[in-house]
């Protein structure tokens, strides 16, 4: 029978992969999804909320991809078509919502049939976003 010091190493050693897994999981997860499209920080809110959710985007085929920055899914929780989104407005961040966001983002706000939605990235970023979702897919269909 173990004596106590061997159960008191299993328990760390059991603590400390539980510990790790996840934050492996993370960077990993931050490789593939760079390694699958351009990927920029942004963050997100949702119509009715005041919250922002910290996140990473993807620009994937004729997608933009939305995901948790501390999510531990590889599928997007947002994803926006490229043919269905538009910036309708695009402002620096209310005194309320430079505490939640990074200090260069600005903010814009998507049309319909995503009304309400606000994202934030930085302006580099945002310029990208805008000139997608105005073009088209090389050789396919321009928008419009």
């Amino acid at each position: 029978m173990p004596d106590w010091w061997s159960w008191t190493a299993i328990v760390v050693l059991v603590g400390l992969v539980g510990l790790l897994t996840p934050l492996v999981w993370l960077v990993l997860r931050g490789r593939w999804l760079a390694g699958h499209g351009r990927v920029l920080q942004c963050s997100l809110r949702r119509p009715g909320s005041s919250v922002w959710t910290l996140g990473i985007a993807r620009f994937r085929d004729d997608d933009f991809e939305w995901f948790r920055a501390f999510g531990l899914s590889v599928r997007p929780r947002h994803s926006f078509p490229r043919a269905r989104t538009h910036v309708v407005k695009v402002r620096s961040p209310l005194p309320g919502e430079t505490d939640d966001l990074p200090r260069d983002h600005v903010v814009a706000e998507l049309g319909e049939p995503f009304e309400g939605v606000l994202v934030a990235m930085s302006r580099p970023d945002l310029t990208a976003f805008s000139s997608w979702t105005e073009a088209g897919r090389p050789g396919g269909r321009t928008a419009g």
